[in-house]
C-alpha cells in the first residue's frame, strides 16, 4: 500500500511537470517505462494509468510549448513509420481483429512517444539526460536482481519485476542492452565518480543476467562484452582481460546456469524446451507460406495455431499452442514478411547510421561525447538483434526509445558538421 501511495504522489508530481515542460515529461516517462515502479506495487494497490497520464500531458504541452522550437522529425523515422502503417494494414485484414487492435495500440503508444523523444533530442544536454534515465533505470534494476540472487545463494534463477519483463529471458534480454548501453556512456563521462557508477551498474546487469540461467541471454551477454572490448581504447588488452576474468569467475558460475549454457549445443535434439520452440517455428513457417503478404494477424500467431500444424509432429505430447519465440517469424507469420523486412530495415539502418556518424566524429574532440553517445547505441542495438532469434520482443520499449534518440543525435551532429566556420575579424593595422 504505501509504495503504491508513493508511485501515485511521484505521479500527480510529474503530470503538471510534464505539461509544464514537455522535455521532463518524456524523461517521466521513460523512467516509467524502464524503472517499472507499478510491478514494485501490490496488484490491488497498482496505479495503472500512471505511465498514460505522464504521456498525455508530455503530448499536449509539446503541442502547446515545444512543438515550434522542437518539431516533429521524419528523418531517420521513416521505415519505423512505414513498418506500423504495414502492421495496422494487416490489422485491418486480420483474422481476429479485436486481437490484433490491441497489439495496433501498443505500437501506435510506442511511436507517439518514439516520434516525441526524437523531437525532443536537440541538444547534447538533452541526449545525456535521455540516455541516463533509460540506462540508469535498468540498472537500478540489475542491482535489485543482483542482490536478490546473491541472497538466495544462486539457487533461484533471476525473473523481472513484471510486465513483458517478467520472463527470465526477455528480462536477461533488456539487462544486456543496459549493459551495452552503461557502459558506452561511461567512454564518454569525464567525470571519474559517474564514469565508475556506469561500469558498476552494468557489472550488476551482467551478474543479473547469469542468474536469470537463460541461454538467450548468456548469448546476448557474449555479444555485449565482446563488443565493450572491441571498442574500447585498448582493444586487444580488453580482451585477453575478457579471457581472463571469465576463467576466474567460472567457478563461481552457479551450477544451474552451466548446466543450461552446456545444454546449447544439443538443445535442439536433447531440450524439451528448445524442441517445443522448432515446433513452433515450423508451425510459424506454414502461416508464412499461407498468408506471405498480410500474415494471420497481429497477436494471433497462438490463436491461429491449431489450423497451420505441422503433420509430422501430430501426436507428439509437447506439441500445442505456444508463443513464437523468435521475432523474425512472429513479425512474418502474424503481419507478413514486408513487416519483418521494415522491422529489421528501422533498427539495422540506425545502426549503420550512428556507426558512420561515430566515424565522421571520432577524432572531432568537440563532438567526442555526441560520438560515443552514437558508439552506446550501436552496441546496444546490436545487442538487441540476436536474442531474439530466441524470444519475441519486438515491442521493447529501450529499442524504441533509443531509435528516436538516434534520429534527433542525427540531425544534431549533422548540423554541427556542417555549421558554416565562422572567419576570424580582420585586424586593421
Amino acid at each position: 500500500m504505501l509504495r503504491g501511495i508513493i508511485v501515485r504522489i511521484i505521479v500527480i508530481f510529474a503530470v503538471p511537470m510534464s505539461f509544464m515542460t514537455p522535455f521532463y515529461g518524456v524523461l517521466w516517462y521513460m523512467w516509467y517505462s524502464h524503472f517499472r515502479p507499478n510491478d514494485f506495487i501490490w496488484p490491488q494497490w497498482a496505479f495503472k494509468s500512471g505511465a498514460l497520464l505522464i504521456a498525455a500531458a508530455t503530448c499536449a504541452g509539446y503541442v502547446l510549448f515545444e512543438m515550434q522550437q522542437s518539431p516533429l522529425r521524419w528523418r531517420g523515422l521513416i521505415l519505423m513509420t512505414m513498418f506500423y502503417l504495414w502492421i495496422v494494414l494487416a490489422t485491418i485484414f486480420s483474422t481476429d481483429k479485436l486481437l490484433s487492435l490491441w497489439k495496433v495500440s501498443q505500437y501506435t503508444n510506442i511511436l507517439a512517444m518514439t516520434f516525441l523523444i526524437a523531437a525532443m533530442a536537440t541538444t547534447e544536454r538533452r541526449i545525456w539526460m535521455m540516455l541516463n534515465v533509460a540506462g540508469g533505470s535498468i540498472g537500478l534494476l540489475g542491482l535489485r536482481a543482483t542482490i536478490e540472487f546473491i541472497l538466495t545463494g544462486g539457487q533461484f534463477k533471476v525473473e523481472g519485476v513484471g510486465g513483458v519483463e517478467l520472463e527470465a529471458n526477455e528480462f536477461a534480454l533488456v539487462l544486456n542492452m543496459a549493459v551495452a548501453l552503461l557502459v558506452g556512456l561511461s567512454f564518454a563521462e569525464p567525470r571519474r565518480w559517474l564514469r565508475y557508477t556506469y561500469r558498476i551498474l552494468a557489472l550488476f546487469c551482467v551478474i543479473a543476467v547469469v542468474g536469470t540461467f537463460s541461454r538467450s541471454g548468456f548469448l546476448g551477454l557474449g555479444i555485449a562484452v565482446f563488443l565493450l572490448a572491441w571498442y574500447s581504447k585498448r582493444r586487444y588488452l580488453s580482451l585477453s582481460l575478457l579471457l581472463f576474468a571469465g576463467i576466474v569467475a567460472f567457478p563461481f558460475i552457479p551450477k544451474k546456469a552451466l548446466e543450461r549454457y552446456k545444454s546449447i549445443p544439443t538443445a535442439a535434439q536433447l531440450d524439451p524446451s528448445a524442441i517445443a520452440r522448432i515446433q513452433t517455428w515450423e508451425t510459424g513457417l506454414n502461416m508464412i507460406k499461407a498468408h506471405p503478404i498480410l500474415g494471420v494477424g497481429p497477436m494471433n500467431f497462438q490463436a491461429q495455431y491449431t489450423h497451420y500444424l505441422v503433420k509430422k509432429y501430430l501426436g507428439a505430447a509437447n506439441y500445442h499452442a505456444r508463443a513464437p519465440h523468435n521475432a523474425y517469424v512472429a513479425l512474418s507469420a502474424e503481419s507478413g514478411i514486408p513487416s519483418m523486412l521494415l522491422f529489421v530495415s528501422f533498427v539495422v539502418g540506425t545502426i549503420f547510421r550512428m556507426r558512420r556518424l561515430r566515424r565522421r566524429t571520432k577524432s572531432i574532440e568537440s563532438m567526442r561525447a555526441l560520438s560515443n553517445y552514437c558508439l552506446a547505441i550501436q552496441m546496444t542495438l546490436t545487442v538487441y538483434l540476436v536474442p531474439n532469434f530466441f524470444i519475441s520482443r519486438q515491442n521493447e520499449d529501450l529499442m524504441w526509445h533509443l531509435v528516436g534518440i538516434s534520429a534527433g543525435l542525427a540531425i544534431l551532429l549533422t548540423k554541427k558538421l556542417y555549421a558554416p566556420i565562422e572567419e576570424p575579424d580582420e585586424v586593421l593595422v
